[in-house]
């Protein structure tokens, strides 16, 4: 009997979903998913507000009006994301469908933001009725009534203009903890039934660029797990990811400093650099990106964190850190948007940027200033890079060995190697890429002290290098890849040594060359339009015999 009644029910709701359908409606829908993020500048998210679990004003923060949203956009803001909580306005499970006056309140924001030429995300927010069941066991049902409440959602705005997108889910996860593979599958579950109930309800929708979710919203989760849903247009699906990394930074704030700019200031997170930053995202852009995705950033932020004795320092730092992530988005093509939840005590949870309660005063210049600077990056498409030639000199190490961080070969090189080789000396590395989900050479000091900074081409690195990164390649490319070290890198070595390991690499030989082993080249006028850096990655204009210099990826001693 239960089943007879399920099945009449599914069949009513696939019923209903038909007639609600219209022909698609492609007038005015031009973009695509990288064209629609690219254009995001400066997002921001109106936290804590539409997705409260019943009222709007539930969690301390005013009714939203339209001078709120002309005062985000008045500092610059050209995109808005408005997370919202359907299910407290559902009066019945099985049909889904929201009440008429929910769906105008949100009409009303997404009318105002669209009026300030806004581009505009509305979700499904805090649903934990699925988003907190990544189970078999619920897949069926949840995968129904998420089909169903999308399907209502979608026919209500289907009119509407490119300008606005629909994001499926947000972060589903069970206790933040790493998903189980039934957890992943449920997950893209969920996005494909999204993806086709927002498609087969016609008109604009067909067209209309959507947002689906990596688990949990992690960009770790996602390079390891996600699957492209399949979709009946081309290149009109994103993938959204949320940062607040390194979190000890950005939200338990047990950490008051970050990135190499001021490791001069205090003591600083060693896991996460401005490199991690760019290194992430290459490695998003190139998994994600290079198969026609665009990338959305739903979330970032660093909670509001501070000492007495050096708070200016500390919130220039954290102004800085916000700088960097929105830079790198900018420049990787992403669509970045803020968390905003009106809070601006000092420690956790502490995202505010405008004080609501104060006419949009802003209440955090920093952030606002992190943002605004970043958001001036312009987007540049990563270029690959060819393969080297191993160099000549010492073979230190010869085998086939996995780098699978402690459960594989960690190779520590003594300082002695490096003693009577001069001051250029460069490390050759071959290897094959051999991963399932991600691949990383990682080089420490030999006293575990900290990250080893190196040149690769022309690109600096601290401690990671990304092969799928750095050559746009896949598992089972092999390399040889030379890294290049600064005279001061170099006597730290020669005190402390060199310790190799990584992930997802299979490593062949390890060589230790001399600049003897480089070729030497003459600069003659057929290269005066090739760039040529130093070591340390400084383009210059001309060079001085006997020193190393890099061309077209190149190591070189200049003539």
């Amino acid at each position: 009997m239960k089943k007879t009644a399920l099945f009449i029910a599914m069949t009513l709701v696939a019923l209903c979903c038909r007639a609600q359908a219209v022909a698609p409606d492609n007038e005015g829908m031009t973009l695509n998913a990288q064209e629609w993020t690219r254009n995001v500048v400066m997002g921001w998210n109106l936290g804590n507000s539409l997705e409260c679990p019943k009222t709007e004003t539930e969690w301390g923060n005013p009714k939203t009006t339209q001078a709120m949203i002309k005062a985000v956009a008045d500092k610059g803001f050209n995109s808005i994301r408005i997370p919202v909580r359907w299910i407290n306005h559902v009066n019945n499970t099985t049909e889904m469908a929201v009440n008429p006056e929910w769906l105008a309140r949100v009409k009303e924001v997404v009318d105002w933001a669209l009026a300030e030429n806004m581009y505009v995300i509305i979700n499904s927010h805090h649903e934990d009725w699925y988003d907190r069941n990544p189970y078999y066991s619920k897949q069926e049902e949840n995968n129904r009534k998420l089909g169903a409440l999308w399907t209502s959602i979608a026919t209500y705005f289907r009119d509407y203009g490119e300008r606005l997108i629909f994001a499926g889910t947000n972060e589903i996860t069970v206790n933040w903890s790493a998903p189980s593979t039934e957890q992943q599958k449920v997950q893209n579950s969920y996005n494909q039934t999204f993806v086709d109930a927002v498609r087969n309800t016609g008109g604009k929708n067909y067209y209309r660029n959507l947002v689906v979710q990596t688990f949990a919203c992690s960009p770790y989760h996602g390079l390891n797990g996600f699957t492209i849903p399949n979709d009946k247009v081309e290149g009109r699906l994103s993938v959204e990811f949320h940062y607040y990394d390194p979190y000890d930074y950005c939200g338990n704030c047990t950490y008051y400093y970050w990135g190499e700019a001021y490791k001069d200031k205090g003591s600083i997170i060693t896991n996460s650099t401005e490199s991690t930053i760019t290194n992430l995202f290459d490695r998003i852009f190139n998994t994600w990106m290079k198969q026609g995705l665009g990338v959305v950033m739903g979330e970032y932020g660093v909670s509001n964190h501070f000492t007495n004795d050096d708070k200016q320092t500390q919130m220039e730092n954290m102004q800085y850190y916000l700088k960097c992530v929105v830079g790198e988005a900018r420049k990787h093509g992403f669509a970045a948007f803020a968390w905003d939840n009106n809070q601006f005590n000092n420690g956790s949870e502490n995202f505010g940027i405008f004080k609501r309660w104060q006419n949009m005063e802003v209440g955090n210049i920093y952030f606002l200033n992190g943002i605004t600077e970043g958001s001036a990056t312009e987007y540049e498409e990563p270029q690959g890079h060819e393969g080297e030639e191993e160099v000549e000199g010492a073979t230190f190490w010869e085998g086939n060995s996995i780098l699978d961080w402690g459960n594989g070969l960690q190779l520590t090189i003594p300082g002695s190697q490096f003693e009577g080789k001069g001051n250029n000396v460069p490390l050759s590395l071959s290897y094959t890429q051999e991963y399932n989900d991600y691949d990383d050479i990682q080089l420490f000091f030999g006293d575990w002290s900290a990250q080893v900074k190196f040149t690769v081409g022309n690109q600096s690195f601290t401690g990671d290098f990304i092969p799928s990164n750095y050559y746009f390649t896949g598992s089972g490319t092999s390399h040889v890849t030379t890294m290049a070290f600064t005279e001061a890198t170099l006597n730290t070595i020669l005190q402390r040594g060199v310790v190799i390991q990584g992930h997802g690499i299979r490593l062949k030989k390890v060589t230790i060359g001399t600049p003897t082993g480089i070729t030497a080249v003459t600069i003659d006028d057929t290269m005066a339009n090739t760039p040529i850096y130093t070591i340390e990655g400084k383009r210059v204009e001309r060079t001085l015999p006997g020193h190393l210099y890099v061309k077209k990826g190149k190591k070189f001693i200049a003539k």
